[in-house]
């Protein structure tokens, strides 16, 4: 059965979701955390290490891609730059750590990436595509032989990423079905890899604009994609990526006080909640949110045992306790989320 591979930022709801995840979903996902650039490099990877490495689950791999950051900058104080530094930093902490390479990287870099796998022992990750454009056989052909070169890394030793990013409506999955094809025939012609993966994701940049008072259905594209891919019967049956339950990129700072919002999976959808606030104080209407989410026939059979998501939302659906922040309700939907993708993939095949 497909693995699933969440691609998630460095973010306090994405790191909690993980950190809370069942023994069921470490087992069947391969996570990759995009270490965002903050103020000073620096602080920015010593808060990333402390973080990752607070209840890190046992046993799982950290695939870490510090795309977002400077790529050769000094760490302050030290020589090694992003890559290396933070894979030395989580050895100390016992987490076993990936880094992610990309084809045109800078050759100090696929050095430093070059020394973090022989570090840790688990190979490293090859990234192909980007927000700006999709990955190319052509491109593909004419770089992996100097990353090669340039790291010692060899395909049995690597995960490859086919990274197609946004899908949104039917014209886009055709296009990145396309894309993925072609790029699974050169990565049959030039495997066997550790493993592939194709990944995009379909959750809007925005969602003030959707109902209040219920549930609106966004259409999980980035699930069709994959169907489309399978039917298609590649030289290389890949495993799913996807954004989880956020837009590709990096989102704009959330304003101050939203209104209470819940992203819910439920099979090739999202049903995306929101309430407004009304005469409740705070964030008391997300009590009545949860209310409507524990009714619906999106709740899953095992109800609150299904994910730690399911159980502080059927905590808040009983009014016990506190209705959570702006974080933590991402935290609680994409607890849910990752464990929704992976049971689909382990029963049916398809996430």
């Amino acid at each position: 059965m497909p693995k699933y591979v969440p691609i998630l930022k460095d973010k306090p709801a994405e790191l909690r979701a993980w950190r809370q995840a069942s023994p069921a979903v470490v087992a069947g996902s391969r996570p990759v955390f995009e270490v965002l650039a903050r103020n000073g490099l620096d602080s920015t990877l010593r808060r990333f290490v402390n973080e990752v490495a607070k209840d890190w689950p046992q046993g799982a791999v950290l695939t870490m891609d510090t795309g977002y950051l400077a790529q050769a900058q000094a760490v302050a104080g030290s020589a090694d730059n992003a890559v290396l530094w933070t894979a030395r930093a989580l050895l100390g902490r016992g987490v076993a750590t990936k880094p992610v390479m990309r084809l045109g990287d800078d050759p100090v870099v696929l050095v430093e990436v070059a020394a973090a796998a022989a570090l840790h022992g688990e190979g490293a990750c090859l990234r192909l595509g980007s927000p700006d454009s999709d990955p190319t056989a052509d491109e593909a052909d004419r770089q992996w032989p100097v990353v090669c070169q340039t790291t010692g890394l060899r395909s049995p030793n690597v995960d490859l990423l086919i990274d197609l990013w946004e899908v949104r409506t039917p014209r886009d999955v055709a296009r990145a079905a396309a894309v993925a094809h072609r790029v699974l025939q050169w990565a049959h012609l030039n495997g066997p890899w550790r493993s592939v993966t194709v990944a995009s994701g379909a959750f809007p940049s925005s969602i003030s604009n959707l109902a209040l008072g219920g549930a609106t259905p966004v259409h999980r594209h980035d699930a069709d994609l994959f169907d489309r891919i399978i039917v298609g019967n590649p030289p290389i049956a890949p495993d799913f990526g996807d954004y989880a339950i956020w837009h590709p990129a990096v989102s704009a700072p959330v304003p101050r006080g939203p209104l209470p919002n819940l992203r819910y999976t439920n099979q090739r959808e999202w049903q995306v909640y929101r309430e407004g606030k009304g005469t409740l104080p705070g964030n008391s209407s997300f009590h009545v949110l949860c209310g409507k989410v524990v009714s619906s026939s999106y709740w899953p059979v095992p109800g609150a045992n299904y994910s730690a998501g399911d159980a502080e939302i059927a905590r808040c659906a009983r009014w016990s306790g506190g209705a959570g922040t702006a974080s933590q309700w991402l935290q609680w939907g994409a607890s849910h989320h990752l464990e929704h993708v992976v049971d689909r993939l382990a029963t049916l095949g398809a996430p």
